[in-house]
């Protein structure tokens, strides 16, 4: 089975599990759950109070641990290059975390770039704009990964937000939870 219903119980998890990820039922919603070898993430997905049944937290875990600062501060750098257009990068798994930036296509309002395997972190980056989350990033974004949008780069602190995604469903995440910051 690729999708397995699970109910969180004081037994554990029990139910049949899927393949590629899980929906729990907990006392307080139904969650979404998928594991990779680089990302496991466990997010919240509808409000439900059920009785008889164990709460359950959003969570992210990076098994190969938190990406490192100088990343984070080498991708800002990088965006600050150019701070009028659109652009994207990628924090990749090769052995350690690196930044890549792959061939892309860029515009004030866009940015249209060659997908890279083992991304456990795709950014792009609103120029001047503040950051968000367009409906465009949210049909693009499908798969199991972490997921951040800076903006503001006209300003000396630039804004970002962040978010982890799996398969479709988002919850906000903070950079710490994802930097070793």
């Amino acid at each position: 089975m690729t999708v397995g219903y699970l109910l969180n119980t004081e037994r554990g998890q029990e139910g049949e599990p899927g393949l590629f990820y899980n929906y729990i039922l907990a006392s307080n919603g139904i969650f979404v759950r998928a594991r990779s070898p680089l990302l496991q993430a466990t997010v919240h997905i509808a409000e439900a109070w059920v009785r008889a049944l164990l709460p359950l937290e959003e969570k992210i875990e990076l098994p190969m641990g938190s990406i490192p600062k100088y990343i984070y501060n080498l991708a800002l750098s990088i965006l600050f290059t150019d701070r009028c257009q659109e652009r994207y990068l990628a924090v990749t798994w090769e052995g350690e975390y690196r930044l890549k930036v792959p061939y892309q296509e860029t515009s004030t309002c866009g940015v249209t770039y060659e997908r890279l395997p083992s991304t456990v972190l795709d950014i792009h980056s609103h120029g001047t704009m503040r950051p968000f989350f367009s409906g465009t990033d949210d049909q693009d974004e499908q798969g199991l990964r972490l997921y951040m949008v800076v903006g503001r780069l006209d300003t000396l602190m630039p804004e970002i937000e962040m978010r982890v995604g799996v398969y479709g469903y988002f919850a906000p995440i903070l950079l710490n939870e994802v930097f070793d910051v």
